[in-house]
C-alpha cells in the first residue's frame, strides 16, 4: 500500500467519527442520546491517537521540538490528521456547548459554570470539595520552571488520558521555597461530574464538572501561596505493546509485565484548555517531547468520554431512545428440556440486538445441564468476567465436561480483563489456550459435543460479533445456531487446527484467514466477473465495518469495469472510491449511523441467480485477511439467506433517515426523505419486526 493510501485510510476513519458527531445535531434524536454520540466520538478519537497516530509518530524523528522534515509523507499525514481533527473537535464542542447543553437546559438539566453559582450553591460545592475531594487529591510542587528537573520534586508520571491541572504559583511557603509551578492530578476514583442538591437548585437537575469544583477551590491546596493560573490538560499515550520473540513464548506473562507501563507510555497527544498560557504550553510540550502538531486546544472539558456514564445517571426516559424489548425467536426454546432436538431439526438465525443474545446463553445453559454433553469448545475475544457465558463454562468444567477455551489475550484494551478471565477459567479446570503465536484469534465459534445413542454429535454457534452480552445490546451482528453435520464437522476441524496447528485441513464449507480467505474472496468476485462477461446476471452486496484491503478493492474495481453491480454497506473506514467513470461507476458505497453500531459482516454474491451468502468475523482489511484467525461461513437455508438480504441490504438501501452515501470525491452525503415521502428508518423498522419499542 502506498503512502497516499495511508492518507486516505486514516482520514476516512476520521470522516466516520465526524458522522458520529453529526448525530448530535439531529434534533429528532433524543437529547441524552445526542450527548452520548459526542462521548462515543471522543472515545473513538482517543483510540485513534493511541493506536494510529502513535504508529505514525514512531516513523518520524523528533529533535529540538520539531519533527524531521525528511520523511515528508508521514509528516504530511500528521499535518493532515491535525487539520482534520481540529475541525472535528470544533464541531464536537460547538455542538456540545451550543446545541446539547442548551437543549438540556430547556429540560432543567444544567451543567453550571463557576460564574453561575449562587451563594448557596457555592457554599455547597466548597463544602463538597473539603469533604470529598481535598482528602484524596495530591498537589505536586515542581522544583523550578523548566523541564528535566531532578531532585525531590521532579515532574510526576501522569496516567494515560487522566484529568490534570497545571498550576502557576507566586509567593514563598513556610519552608522558604518559592515554587512557580505545580501539577494537580484528579484521582480517577472521582466522578467527572457532581450533582447539586435540588433544594439549592430551584428543583432543577444541576451538575458541576469536577474540574470546575477543583478550579473553584484550588487555593486550598496551596495555603500561603498565590495561585496565578489553573489550567486543565490531558495526555494521550501510545497504547501499543511491543513484543519480542521471547515475549511471545509466554504471552500471559509478557502482558502482565507490560500492561502497567501502558499507563505511563510515550505521549502522542496533549489536550489543553483553549486559554492555556504560552509558557505553560511550552513547558508541557518540552516535558512530553511533543511538537505543535501534537497539541489540541479544547473549548470545554478535556476528557469528554468520561461523561458517558451520565446517560445512565439521568433517569429521564423521555430524553432517551425508547426501550427495545426483543421477542424470543422460538418460545419453545426458552428453558426447553429438548433444546438440542429442536436445533437438530431447525437452524436458528439470530440478528442481534433485534434478537436477544440470551438465546446463546440459553444454549450454553442447556449444554451444561444436559447429562449427554461431553465437551464444549469456544473462542473468546472480548467478553466480561461476570458474563453468563463465562459462568456456564466454569460450571461445565466443574461437572467434568471437557471444556477448551481459546482466548485472545492480545485483544486491544481488553488484555488485562482477558488475563483475569483466563485465571477464573483455569481455576475451574477449563483447558485454556491462547491460539497461534503470530496471529490474533478473532473468530467467533462455539462447539458443543453430545453423546447420543453411543455416537458423538456436534452442535455449533458461529457469529460475526463477540460473546459479549453487553455489546450485543448495542452492536448489530448475525449469528447461526445449527447442527448441520458438514459445517459442524468443519467447526470441529477448526478447533483442532487452532489448538493443534494441524496442516492441510480440508473444510467442507468454511474458509479461514489467514489460510485462504484472500484467495476465496478474490475467486468469488472473479466468478461474478466471468458471469457478467458471459452475459449472465452478476452483482455483489457486501456489508462490513471497514474496507481497506487493496487487493480486494482492485478486484472490485475490475468487476465494476465489466458491469458487475456492486453495493457496499461500509460503516467506517473505506478507501474505495465509488462512482468514478471507467473505474467504479457501478459501485455504490453506503454507511449507516444509528442507534446501534452496525457490526455485521455479510458477503452476498449473485452466482448466476443461485446466490451464495457468507457471514464472517472479518472485515476486508489486511489485518483481518492476512494477520488474524477469522472464519467465513455460509448460510445454506434459502429462508435465512432471504432474511439476511432483506435485513442487511434492502432495508438499509431504502433508509432515508440514517443512511449516508459516499460520492466519488470521498465525501459522505446524508440521505433525506423527499418532500411528502414517509421516513424509512431501517433500525427502527427492525425493532418493530423483531420486538417492540416501549416509551
Amino acid at each position: 500500500m502506498s503512502d497516499n493510501n495511508f492518507f486516505i485510510r486514516e482520514l476516512s476513519l476520521l470522516e466516520f467519527n465526524k458522522r458520529v458527531i453529526l448525530q448530535a445535531s439531529d434534533k429528532s434524536v433524543p437529547i441524552l442520546e445526542r450527548l452520548k454520540y459526542l462521548c462515543i466520538a471522543d472515545s473513538n478519537l482517543d483510540e485513534f491517537f493511541e493506536i494510529k497516530v502513535a504508529y505514525y509518530r514512531t516513523r518520524l524523528k523528533f529533535t529540538k521540538g520539531s519533527y524531521d522534515s525528511v520523511d515528508y509523507n508521514n509528516l504530511q499525514l500528521l499535518k493532515d490528521i491535525r487539520r482534520k481533527v481540529n475541525s472535528i473537535i470544533k464541531l464536537q464542542y460547538d455542538l456540545l456547548q451550543k446545541s446539547v447543553f442548551r437543549a438540556l437546559r430547556t429540560k432543567n438539566i444544567i451543567f453550571l459554570r463557576r460564574r453561575e453559582l449562587n451563594s448557596n450553591q457555592r457554599e455547597w460545592t466548597n463544602k463538597y470539595f473539603d469533604e470529598h475531594i481535598l482528602p484524596i487529591i495530591n498537589p505536586m510542587i515542581l522544583e523550578g520552571d523548566s523541564p528535566g528537573i531532578v531532585g525531590s520534586h521532579p515532574f510526576p508520571k501522569i496516567q494515560n488520558k487522566s484529568l490534570n491541572f497545571m498550576i502557576k504559583l507566586k509567593g514563598t511557603d513556610d519552608f522558604g521555597n518559592s515554587p512557580k509551578l505545580a501539577v494537580v492530578p484528579a484521582p480517577r476514583i472521582l466522578s467527572r461530574y457532581i450533582q447539586l442538591p435540588k433544594k439549592i437548585s430551584n428543583n432543577k437537575d444541576c451538575y458541576m464538572f469536577l474540574s470546575s469544583i477543583i478550579h473553584e477551590n484550588i487555593d486550598k491546596l496551596f495555603p500561603g501561596l498565590k495561585v496565578r493560573g489553573c489550567h486543565q490538560f490531558r495526555v494521550t499515550m501510545n497504547s501499543n505493546l511491543v513484543f519480542d520473540d521471547e515475549d511471545l513464548n509466554d504471552i500471559k506473562k509478557s502482558l502482565t509485565r507490560l500492561l502497567p507501563d501502558r499507563k505511563y507510555s510515550e505521549a502522542v497527544r496533549l489536550e489543553v484548555v483553549k486559554d492555556c498560557p504560552k509558557d505553560v504550553l511550552k513547558f508541557l510540550k518540552n516535558q512530553y517531547s511533543l511538537g505543535d502538531l501534537d497539541i489540541y486546544k479544547i473549548n470545554g472539558p478535556v476528557n469528554l468520554s468520561r461523561f458517558y456514564s451520565i446517560y445512565e445517571d439521568i433517569d429521564k426516559k423521555n430524553l432517551k431512545f425508547p426501550i427495545y424489548k426483543p421477542k424470543p425467536i422460538l418460545s419453545s426454546l426458552k428453558n426447553n428440556k429438548d433444546y438440542f432436538n429442536i436445533i437438530k431439526n431447525q437452524d436458528i438465525l439470530l440478528h442481534h440486538p433485534y434478537n436477544d443474545f440470551d438465546h446463546i446463553n440459553d444454549l450454553m445453559k442447556a449444554a451444561v445441564k444436559d447429562k449427554n454433553t461431553v465437551a464444549i469448545k469456544q473462542t473468546l475475544y472480548r467478553t466480561t468476567i461476570k458474563s453468563k457465558i463465562i459462568n456456564s463454562l466454569v460450571k461445565a468444567a466443574k461437572k467434568d465436561i471437557a471444556v477448551t477455551v481459546v482466548i485472545e489475550l492480545r485483544a486491544k484494551f481488553d488484555e488485562e480483563k482477558n488475563i483475569k478471565i483466563t485465571k477464573k477459567l483455569e481455576d475451574a479446570g477449563v483447558q485454556v489456550t491462547y491460539g497461534l503465536k503470530n496471529f490474533k484469534t478473532h473468530a467467533k465459534a462455539l462447539l458443543i459435543v453430545r453423546k447420543e445413542n453411543g455416537t458423538l454429535v456436534n452442535y455449533f454457534h458461529l457469529g460475526t460479533g463477540n460473546y459479549h452480552e453487553n455489546t450485543a445490546k448495542l452492536y448489530t451482528d448475525f449469528s447461526l445456531i445449527s447442527a448441520n453435520k458438514e459445517i459442524a464437522s468443519d467447526v470441529n476441524k477448526f478447533f483442532l487446527q487452532l489448538t493443534g496447528s494441524n496442516k492441510d485441513v480440508q473444510y467442507n464449507h468454511l474458509f479461514l484467514s489467514p489460510i485462504d480467505s484472500s484467495k476465496k474472496v478474490i475467486n468469488l468476485i472473479s466468478n461474478e466477473i466471468i458471469n457478467k462477461k458471459n452475459k449472465h446476471d452478476a452483482y455483489i452486496n457486501i456489508k462490513m465495518n471497514q474496507l481497506t484491503e487493496r487487493q480486494i478493492i482492485n478486484k472490485l474495481y475490475e468487476a465494476s469495469q465489466v458491469g458487475v453491480k456492486i453495493e457496499l454497506f461500509i460503516r467506517g473506514e473505506c478507501i474505495l472510491k465509488p462512482g468514478i467513470s471507467g473505474l467504479s461507476e457501478n459501485i455504490k458505497v453506503y454507511s449507516t449511523i444509528g442507534r446501534f453500531l452496525e457490526h455485521s459482516r455479510v458477503l452476498h454474491f449473485c452466482n448466476k441467480n443461485r446466490p451464495k451468502l457468507y457471514l464472517s468475523s472479518a472485515d476486508w482489511m489486511t489485518r483481518n485477511i492476512s494477520n488474524r484467525v477469522e472464519i467465513f461461513f455460509p448460510v445454506l437455508e434459502q429462508e435465512y439467506r432471504d432474511r439476511i438480504i432483506f435485513e442487511a441490504f434492502e432495508l438499509q438501501r431504502n433508509d432515508n433517515v440514517k443512511l449516508w452515501k459516499l460520492d466519488s470525491s470521498g465525501k459522505y452525503i446524508k440521505k433525506t426523505p423527499s418532500k411528502g415521502n414517509k421516513k424509512k428508518h431501517s433500525q427502527h423498522m427492525l425493532c418493530k419486526i423483531h420486538g417492540e419499542l416501549v416509551d
